[in-house]
């Protein structure tokens, strides 16, 4: 096993890197740049992070950075890779690294995960990669969504089919929230389990409450992409031609479907609404407020209320030769790093991500922010299993829900464009709900809006 020696005695840098050095009064030689778009609140779960990481290498710091939303956080990195200024990790979605690794400073991290090189750290040497035990303490679904295989023309840019372009940090998806005492009162005894169901619902709660807008779905883009996958039709492709969803009429006909409810006003989405449904699903039916609320695991907190008793339940399924298809898209953020020309730096900088990706870390931050953690193990940490116990608090039981659902989960797959697709699609779905545009009309836009001739 060779150890890399991470002591504190600078490396020789340049005058300008002294100077600036000297300005910041910091060796940004030693100094881990860390882009994400993580709030104030879980910004203080990172400082927690950093702490523990400098304690371990003294002489090393983190230096993390709000880059705004995760489209601001995209828009920076691409200018921060033209520039040569890219950060040693970011915060990513699958759909972004698909983008940067055409700059060619995408860094591989198979080689640090079965690397047998140690570091020296203040209690001793520390394994710079992860046992076979420690990977398979990833949960499955998350951890291969890092693979290269997932990445159109992988191979194009050097890398081969074990490589592993991401590692995953902390993981959403979606999920409905029920205002169960006006869906009882409408008639509805069971929470709906498919979209069939949810429309049969709907049409009760609406008679019982006229005022209300029975279902609200936050993402456009997510119900178009989920209908798909369910119900096995073209959205886009790894391959050429990508955007396989131009002449797909089971879905533009499913788009048409739903103008009709949203003139009756039995539907809405977040851009149709103005704003996140959650508002709505607070303030109750007889507000003229929603009773199925479909959003974010991670954004459970939001859909908090006292005015009623509420239920979280996995989103609907399309029944497709008489089997319910329950898939549902997977979120949350996964980490990138990026090739800034020092190794050292490197090492270090994945020593720091392993701190982020500790079941320890992982409990505490999954306590915050009400994402699922990334390691089987951290179930098993008693702070976490106290958390998810609690049945008052709607981010545990989001979070508890959400855990279930990992055999259903899936990611489109990834190629320079993919993020403009699903703009594209949430927004023809947008113009067909409200009239502006047939399914076909809508699709066809969109294609033409993702650079199609």
């Amino acid at each position: 096993m060779k150890a890399l020696k991470v002591l504190s005695t600078a490396a020789l840098i340049g005058v300008s890197a002294l100077a600036l050095a000297s300005c910041n009064n910091k060796n940004t030689e030693k100094t881990i740049i860390f882009h994400h778009a993580a709030g104030q609140t879980l910004q203080k779960e990172i400082d927690n992070a950093i702490a523990r990481f400098k304690e371990k290498f003294p002489g090393w710091d983190v230096e993390q950075a709000s880059q705004g939303g995760y489209d601001e956080l995209k828009s920076a990195t691409v200018s921060n890779l033209q520039a040569g200024t890219q950060p040693d990790i970011a915060y990513c979605y699958a759909d972004h690294v698909a983008t940067y690794i055409t700059a060619g400073k995408v860094l591989d991290m198979s080689k640090f995960i079965n690397s047998t090189d140690t570091v020296e750290a203040s209690s001793g040497s520390l394994n710079v990669g992860y046992s076979s035990a420690e990977v398979a303490d990833f949960v499955p679904g998350y951890y291969n969504e890092g693979l290269a295989t997932n990445y159109a023309d992988y191979d194009k840019y050097g890398f081969t089919a074990t490589s592993m372009l991401t590692m995953p940090f902390s993981k959403s998806t979606e999920l409905m929230y029920v205002n169960l005492d006006a869906m009882k009162a409408a008639g509805v005894s069971e929470i709906p389990t498919t979209w069939d169901e949810l429309f049969a619902a709907a049409e009760k709660i609406k008679e019982k409450y006229p005022v209300s807008t029975p279902i609200a779905y936050d993402s456009e883009a997510n119900w178009a992409i989920a209908m798909a996958k369910q119900n096995g039709w073209n959205y886009t492709s790894p391959t050429s031609p990508y955007y396989t969803f131009r002449n797909e009429t089971r879905l533009a006909n499913w788009m048409d479907s739903l103008a009709p409810y949203y003139e009756r006003g039995i539907i809405t989405t977040k851009t149709t609404y103005g704003g996140y449904t959650s508002d709505l699903f607070t303030q109750g039916v007889e507000a003229g407020g929603c009773v199925f609320c479909i959003g974010s695991s991670g954004g459970a907190s939001y859909q908090a209320t006292d005015n009623f008793n509420w239920g979280v339940a996995a989103i609907p399924g399309s029944v497709v030769d008489g089997k319910v298809n329950k898939s549902v898209i997977s979120q949350g953020p996964s980490l990138v790093m990026f090739d800034t020309g020092n190794s050292e730096k490197s090492t270090m900088a994945w020593m720091f991500m392993k701190e982020l990706l500790d079941p320890s870390f992982q409990s505490s931050f999954s306590q915050s922010s009400g994402y699922n953690p990334v390691r089987l193990s951290t179930y098993d940490n008693e702070s976490y299993k106290a958390f998810l116990d609690d049945t008052t608090n709607i981010k545990a039981v989001a979070a508890k829900v959400a855990s279930t659902m990992s055999n259903d989960f899936f990611t489109s797959p990834a190629f320079n464009g993919s993020s403009d697709a699903r703009i594209q699609i949430g927004s023809a779905l947008v113009s067909v709900i409200k009239g502006e545009k047939d399914g076909a009309s809508a699709l066809e836009a969109a294609y033409k809006a993702c650079g199609g001739k």
